[in-house]
């Protein structure tokens, strides 16, 4: 598996093909939360791509709270819409392998998407299922200017996470405005909630 993601990482800087690179910083009220997330395709067909999403968080209070998140699926395009998918993910000291499905969505503006990762890992000897989401919406007020509302959201057996941002769109190189992070954890019943500005940048 791991050599998987080295091959996929090396034709990712190796091959001249269409990529997006998005980095976006958070400052909540109750932590600081950076995201990046790369989407590339592998091949001039567009069958085979790789997509990772890193997201650290930095608490003001408690350095135990701190959290990191590495997750990335190498994918085969069998429609514009559905494919299969393997990769996996490292959250703070446990990696979970994982095999599933690629689905997506875009409409004919362009406008809108939806982009989902149902899979099936394994974490410490046992089967888990899980879904990877991304869900964006971007219409334009004017040739510069419009509108940046994007879903981020992700659930498995122990949390559920929602990143919620909305505000505007400049050229579609920049965003900024308002965001929230809302992270529940299923056995110990606690539901942590973050707001702040955003501001992101796309290449």
């Amino acid at each position: 598996m791991r050599n998987l993601f080295l091959t996929a990482i090396f034709l990712m800087v190796s091959l001249n093909i269409h990529a997006q690179i998005v980095l976006e910083a958070l400052g909540g009220n109750e932590q600081a939360h950076y995201i990046n997330y790369i989407e590339k395709d592998l091949d001039s067909n567009a069958k085979w791509n790789f997509f990772n999403l890193n997201r650290f968080t930095v608490d003001y209070r408690d350095n135990a709270l701190n959290t990191v998140s590495i997750e990335g699926q190498l994918t085969y395009q069998f429609k514009p819409w559905l494919g299969i998918s393997a990769g996996g993910g490292f959250y703070g000291e446990l990696f979970v392998p994982s095999i599933g499905l690629s689905l997506s969505y875009l409409n004919k503006k362009e406008d809108f998407f939806i982009q989902m990762y149902p899979t099936v890992g394994i974490a410490e000897g046992q089967f888990v299922a899980s879904v990877l989401g991304l869900m964006g919406y971007t219409p334009k007020f004017s040739e510069s200017w419009g509108l940046s509302s994007q879903i981020i959201f992700s659930i498995d057996p122990v949390e559920a996470t929602q990143i919620v941002r909305i505000g505007a769109n400049y050229k579609d190189k920049i965003q900024f405005g308002a965001g929230i992070d809302m992270l529940q954890r299923f056995q110990t019943k606690t539901f942590n909630f973050n707001l702040g500005p955003f501001v992101r940048f796309n290449f």
